[in-house]
């Protein structure tokens, strides 16, 4: 369990507001991995923004991709219901670059508006220049083989959220890992991945399921709000002498 990569999803997102500094600040106190999401301006500007709309933030029914970068940076977002504050709208390329510095492990997903920009691919690519601890992942499969393309060192993780698309992994075998919903961490969808020799990233973790106790040996990463829960759960995992793990394997 130690060996497997823990990311906080969209910083950490259960105790501050997703995608700002504040909560990619966090994260790195708690000394994760950061899961951020790209969106892409109208005019080539790379900003971590979640939603392809503006709306649940910052109460605008605007596209991302239909502002110019100056109208996005001065826009305050918070969250309803939440005491987040309010925050601005981070620049991916401040972003990566502090990564860089405190080598922090980031795993970058990739939303439509960077597919929709004529060069968004070439952006997001010249960003990753010199970056180590990095991963790329989205939903769509054509814009991960036009980054590995672009960046071959650079691995790339395709995002699987229907029964269907597992009937089109051997497609996509260029791909490095798979991130999915934990409900799919079931012999039946894992033993397929395994089979090509792939990895996988499971999201949705929240620190309290069972089968935090016993992942498949494809899983190398967990993306989750609560990263901090997570790191606590394991250690006191390992802390268990070796035949109450056994026994707790066994039962499940």
């Amino acid at each position: 369990m130690s060996e497997i990569e823990i990311y906080a999803h969209r910083g950490a997102s259960g105790h501050a507001l997703e995608n700002t500094w504040q909560a990619f600040q966090l994260a790195h106190q708690m000394q994760v991995g950061i899961e951020l999401d790209i969106q892409m301006t109208r005019d080539g500007i790379a900003v971590v923004y979640h939603d392809d709309q503006l709306n649940r933030l910052a109460g605008m029914r605007s596209d991302v991709y239909a502002m110019a970068y100056e109208s996005i940076r001065m826009l305050s977002i918070r969250k309803r219901f939440r005491r987040f504050g309010r925050h601005s709208i981070p620049l991916a390329y401040e972003v990566i670059h502090w990564a860089k510095q405190k080598n922090i492990s980031l795993n970058i997903e990739l939303k439509s508006s960077v597919a929709k920009h004529p060069d968004g691919p070439e952006i997001v690519s010249a960003l990753l220049e010199g970056a180590k601890n990095v991963h790329l992942s989205s939903f769509d499969a054509e814009l991960l083989e036009k980054m590995k393309n672009l960046q071959p060192h650079v691995e790339v993780a395709w995002i699987l959220k229907r029964a269907v698309q597992w009937s089109e992994l051997e497609t996509y075998k260029g791909f490095d890992s798979f991130h999915f919903h934990k409900r799919y961490h079931k012999a039946k969808w894992l033993e397929p991945i395994a089979k090509m020799g792939k990895t996988v990233r499971l999201y949705g973790i929240v620190g309290n399921e069972r089968i935090l106790r016993d992942l498949h040996p494809t899983v190398k990463g967990i993306i989750t709000d609560y990263p901090a829960r997570v790191k606590a759960l394991w250690v006191q995992q390992q802390s268990k002498p070796q035949h109450t793990k056994q026994k707790t394997s066994q039962e499940q």
